[in-house]
């Protein structure tokens, strides 16, 4: 069977030999585990069709889509655990960012935000209306905070997080919700990471879920968890979405 691979959350040109790695040592485990796993990721192509392909045996999603157009039509696998400020046990966190160098706020202590309304004020970057990490996870938060989310005309939507930390560098917009794992990569490889700080942080919450193709049985899907717990660290989270009130991705 010609399966697929896909991790494409992470998977930034300069970033990618870290990618292709991580893959390695997870097609090895796959087919120790009986798996024709593919020499290479796929990285071309509609990633939800990618991830609701039947041929999909190990991919990377966020946490929004599995909850809502992925639910009932792939299986989930496991979360990855990434030792990143803001991240825990499958858990990770937005940073707040905004012009001006230096570190910033450092992580919270508990799983709750902080947010500071000054560090919402402006014109925010967000990369997709149904990006948990760079907007939906905001939505959530200021709602439960009572803090008031910037309008329609005060959202610049710019298709990743990578161009949302150029936005705000550049004075485009004024600060944009980065996940932290994104944001720990921005600090290494993005020049334009270096002239911002974090000025916030929102809640904890599940991380970026592996799944695979629901036409995998019980026996090929512990087969596969067990690949993956054997070659990276990572947990399984029950439930692997945060279950709330999804808001209306579009302000």
């Amino acid at each position: 069977m010609p399966y697929i691979a896909t991790l494409p959350m992470y998977d930034w040109p300069k970033h990618r030999a870290a990618i292709d790695a991580r893959w390695a040592k997870l097609r090895g485990a796959l087919r120790d585990g009986g798996f024709d796993a593919p020499d290479e990721l796929t990285r071309d192509g509609d990633l939800q069709a990618l991830w609701l392909s039947p041929d999909l045996l190990l991919g990377e999603t966020c946490i929004y889509p599995l909850s809502t157009v992925l639910a009932g039509h792939v299986r989930y696998v496991a979360t990855p655990v990434y030792d990143v400020a803001g991240c825990g046990a499958g858990t990770y966190r937005s940073v707040i960012v905004r012009r001006g160098a230096g570190g910033g706020m450092p992580p919270p202590q508990t799983e709750e935000p902080v947010l500071p309304p000054e560090a919402l004020s402006g014109v925010m970057a967000a990369n997709a209306p149904a990006s948990m990490s760079g907007f939906v996870a905001v939505v959530r938060d200021c709602d439960a905070l009572g803090l008031t989310m910037p309008g329609r005309d005060d959202i610049l939507w710019t298709g990743s997080h990578r161009d949302s930390i150029d936005a705000v560098a550049a004075g485009r917009a004024d600060h944009a919700a980065i996940d932290c794992v994104t944001w720990s990569i921005a600090l290494e490889y993005e020049p334009a990471a270096q002239g911002l700080h974090v000025a916030g942080w929102t809640a904890s919450r599940p991380g970026l879920p592996l799944i695979t193709s629901l036409s995998m049985d019980d026996d090929a899907l512990a087969r596969i968890r067990r690949a993956v717990l054997a070659s990276m660290e990572a947990v399984v989270l029950d439930p692997p979405v945060e279950i709330t009130r999804l808001p209306d991705p579009r302000p």
